[in-house]
This record gives structure tokens, C-alpha cells and sequence, in this order.
């Protein structure tokens, strides 16, 4: 765990969707969602 204290995939699932919600076209969005919707642990 990192300085933080969450897992780095939380970290990673975190910064992703930050990153989506400032830039919205900058991936199909629709495509990470649906990914996105399996991960409940955060």
C-alpha cells in the first residue's frame, strides 16, 4: 500500500476516472464504464 493507504489498483481506478471526468473525450468513456462497474471496492 502506498502512502495513501489504498491498493494500487484503487489508486490507478481513481486517477482514471479523475482523469476521465476532466477530459471526457479523451477515451471512449462508454467503454471504461462498463469496466469500471465490476470494481465495487473502493
Amino acid at each position: 500500500r502506498d502512502r495513501s493507504g489504498r491498493t494500487k489498483t484503487n489508486e490507478v481506478f481513481i486517477r482514471l476516472k479523475d482523469h476521465l471526468n476532466r477530459f471526457p473525450d479523451f477515451y471512449n468513456s462508454s467503454l471504461v464504464k462498463e469496466e469500471a462497474e465490476g470494481i465495487d471496492d473502493i
